[in-house]
């Protein structure tokens, strides 16, 4: 049980270290995008990235997370060319299927109806003003980059999550750093060669992706494993019976984080949608990262205790994931309340500033999703991943419905920020509740005390740095720094983490 702690502490780090990275160049990404694009730009660029990673949840995400869930299963018994080959087939079956679909739908609506315009005007609209737009906006070119990204994203997460599964954490680390360095300078040079466009961005995108995804499959091997003919009908039905129910999960879950942005455009405007856009991936991206990074270093682990049958490890090995997560998170949604109005004036052009209220309720909606994660263990193990989409399905009907009402009500987007966070605490309260006698995570309320009381004294010294110093990035760095270093001290003066330095003293005297 120590040992298992142990590894899963040692993953963990590696996979904070890899998002990190990840995150803070997700933050200079969103950044240069500010620079690059247009309010009314991004808001375009947010609605097309949604629908690509939408429709990859519905098409693929089930096999992802099947994926991880049975990895070890078959690893145990030795049926890896099964295994292999019964995901790869599903994984190309899919993609062709997207793909086919797009191509005709292209070909209809060029070839059929001559243009978007002549479809309009063939379904009785006279004013076709609004579509000539519309087809100026999502034209050829961006829809050709988003059908090519479509490919190499959902191959980069299938991949993703595979490495991870086996714990090939440092792998995952490079990884983590060719994506997101990837987007950036490629959708850097495109953009500067060309103009600043949004199909340059996907471009760039699916350059990327298709690299994490050729070095992927090279270190799992996987097309020495893959045979024609492999492929396992039973595997199959065992992945669709554990990732279908996941995928409305997936996508329930999507409209609870994107929903909002489509409601803004329609009822307020693209401009808008793109201030709120840009404040709220500030943090989610940074969260997802977070979640991601906590979730990837413990889950292998847990699964395998939970695979060999050690239940009672399986409830303590959940318990300090919680707390690990717990130990990032609370001092996270701190840090954001603390900083954000900084974070915008220093790190997005002026338009986008005044939407730096978004983020505080953001981070706090995307804290609760965290602990949600833990709080569906128990049927993600037993593959009642039905009682998971339920669940997820009323918190984002919960979100699309304060939305419709209250953002016309309001005429403000600040809104969809506090209806996002209310989503994500109704998906994690009757998750919480649901799983309650069985695999219910708990953390001492002593320890609780000491990691919150640590994030207090945080925000104060911030606060008091921020009526001493200027708003400008490099302040922004000292506060962020300043704010990591009382946390970790705390902690330390606390003694909260002391197993963990006791760890770190005993693998530095083993080397």
């Amino acid at each position: 049980m120590a040992n298992s702690k142990g590894v899963m502490a040692k993953d963990t780090i590696i996979y904070m270290l890899a998002k990190g990275i990840e995150g803070v160049v997700g933050i200079v990404t969103m950044s240069v995008m500010t620079y690059l694009l247009a309010s009314d730009q991004m808001g375009y660029y947010s609605t097309v990235n949604i629908a690509i990673t939408t429709i990859g949840m519905v098409a693929i995400q089930w096999l992802v997370q099947s994926v991880l869930r049975y990895i070890n299963k078959y690893d145990i018994e030795g049926r890896h060319s099964e295994f292999y080959s019964t995901v790869f087939y599903a994984w190309l079956r899919v993609n062709l299927s997207v793909v086919l679909a797009a191509v005709i739908i292209a070909l209809i609506v060029r070839l059929g109806f001559g243009g978007m315009e002549g479809l309009a005007l063939s379904l009785g609209f006279k004013n076709t003003e609004a579509v000539r737009s519309f087809t100026e906006v999502y034209n050829s070119r961006v829809f050709t980059c988003g059908v090519l990204w479509f490919v190499t994203y959902n191959t980069a997460q299938l991949m993703i999550s595979m490495l991870a599964a086996v714990r090939e954490a440092k792998l995952n680390l490079l990884l983590s750093m060719i994506t997101v360095c990837g987007r950036l300078i490629f959708m850097v040079i495109f953009c500067k060669l060309w103009t600043s466009r949004i199909e340059w961005i996907f471009l760039s995108y699916f350059i990327t992706d298709a690299i994490v995804s050729v070095i992927g499959m090279k270190r799992l091997k996987i097309l020495y494993y893959i045979k024609s003919g492999g492929s396992s009908k039973d595997i199959l039905r065992e992945l669709k019976a554990y990732g279908m129910p996941l995928m409305g999960n997936q996508l329930a879950t999507s409209i609870l984080n994107q929903s909002d942005v489509y409601i803004i455009t329609i009822m307020l405007s693209a401009g808008a949608a793109g201030v709120y856009k840009a404040n709220y991936s500030l943090i989610s991206t940074a969260f997802t990262l977070l979640n991601a990074s906590v979730m990837r270093g413990c889950y292998p682990t847990i699964l395998r205790a939970w695979s060999e049958g050690k239940k009672d490890d399986v409830q303590r090995l959940l318990n300090e994931a919680v707390r690990m997560y717990m130990l990032v998170a609370i001092p996270a949604v701190a840090g954001v309340f603390a900083v954000s109005d900084s974070a915008a004036y220093t790190l997005f052009e002026s338009q986008y500033v005044e939407g730096h209220g978004v983020m505080f309720w953001v981070a706090l909606g995307m804290m609760f999703l965290g602990l949600t994660e833990y709080s569906i263990k128990h049927w993600e193990l037993n593959s009642n991943t039905k009682a998971i989409f339920r669940r997820s399905l009323i918190g984002g009907a919960v979100n699309v419905g304060l939305n419709l009402i209250l953002i016309k009500t309001t005429g403000s987007y600040m809104i969809a920020a506090v209806t996002t966070f209310i989503g994500f605490f109704v998906y994690f309260v009757l998750a919480r509740f649901g799983t309650r006698k069985h695999l219910k995570w708990k953390i001492q309320p002593k320890r609780f005390i000491k990691i919150l009381s640590s994030a207090l004294v945080m925000i104060g010294v911030i606060e008091l740095l921020k009526t001493i110093l200027p708003d400008s990035k490099i302040c922004l760095a000292i506060f962020i720094i300043c704010g990591i270093i009382v946390y970790g001290a705390m902690l330390v003066i606390t003694g909260e983490v002391k197993d963990e330095l006791a760890f770190i003293k005993n693998k530095f005297k083993q080397n």
